[in-house]
């Protein structure tokens, strides 16, 4: 029964019983927060409370997995993509362009086939700067947060214990069901989010850094709705867009009112992003970043070694 629990390899609790005592800690810790929430009521999308809501949720989420991978997997905070240096940095700012070039080119199909007219709301320059950094903070913390979730600590984890392939399909499909309660979702739009998992989850893969895929998730939900006035994932942020669009065109191309996520020009780029990002190589590891494999080779050397000198005979 032992093996059950262990593996003897690497002498620890296999992946899927450390995957459920990590959600077990966070679901704990997070238990408080839920009290709270409730007492807050209905919250405005992208309001002050709705920044404070998200933000302390994936400030515990940050905290658990720093805790956790310090104090019981023994292994550097860098383990799960968050060593921030100047590659971090740089990585990206290389998100930023590829997430917000794939949405840009949408906006400019959609605009040049006139599916979508856009006019700009009659904002001061103060009022225009206000909206844009409220809206700045809240895909901040929201793409912060879900790559966290989505590509950190359990998703790596799940690499160990299965393979890359078994891992980003299983995550992308919680990624697609955890958008299922969004207004407006489509079987279409829940494919494409799946989808959207994938090209986020091959991001890390090739980096081994949450950097990547948090700068393409930003800038793709920022100019998304910030500049191009789109709903999100089904989500009107409205009070965070600097114009007023108008949609017309079948909604399996354009997305309708879950927003480009929801149509058929966000498919073609997404996998176009993903084969881009896979192939290219624009994108790798940096020198000396850490990697589970080598951990894994190095820890199954460890034990063997420890378990050859335990039975080796002792000299009289």
């Amino acid at each position: 029964m032992k093996t059950v629990f262990i593996n003897p390899e690497l002498d620890r609790f296999r992946s899927g019983w450390r995957m459920l005592f990590f959600f077990l800690v966070f679901s704990a810790c997070t238990s408080i927060l839920q009290v709270v929430y409730k007492g807050m009521g209905s919250v405005g999308v992208g309001s002050f409370l709705y920044i404070v809501r998200e933000s302390s949720l994936y400030i515990v989420l940050l905290a658990v997995t720093i805790g956790w991978v310090k104090w019981y997997e023994h292994r550097p905070v860098a383990s799960v993509g968050l060593k921030i240096n100047k590659r971090f940095g740089f990585e990206t700012a290389q998100g930023l362009l590829v997430g917000g070039g794939m949405m840009t080119f949408i906006f400019i199909i959609e605009y040049a086939s006139g599916l979508i007219t856009i006019s700009m709301k009659p904002l001061s320059a103060g009022d225009a700067v206000d909206i844009t950094l409220m809206a700045m903070l809240v895909f901040t913390v929201g793409a912060f947060g879900e790559e966290l979730l989505f590509r950190g600590y359990l998703f790596q984890v799940l690499i160990e214990g299965t393979n890359k392939i078994i891992a980003i399909a299983i995550f992308g499909l919680f990624f697609g069901l955890a958008h299922l309660a969004n207004p407006h979702v489509t079987f279409f739009s829940f494919v494409n989010i799946v989808l959207a998992g994938v090209w986020l989850s091959v991001a890390f893969l090739k980096t081994r850094s949450l950097a990547l895929p948090f700068g393409m998730h930003f800038a793709w939900n920022f100019l998304q709705s910030n500049v191009f006035s789109f709903p999100v994932s089904g989500i009107d942020f409205s009070n965070l867009q600097l114009g007023v669009l108008t949609q017309s065109g079948p909604e399996w191309l354009t997305g309708g009112s879950f927003g480009p996520e929801g149509g058929a020009l966000a498919t073609l780029m997404v996998l176009s992003g993903t084969a881009l990002i896979y192939y290219s190589p624009w994108f790798s590891a940096s020198a000396g970043v850490w990697k589970y494999e080598q951990w894994i080779a190095e820890r199954k050397t460890t034990v063997t070694q420890g378990q050859t000198e335990e039975h080796s005979p002792v000299e009289q």
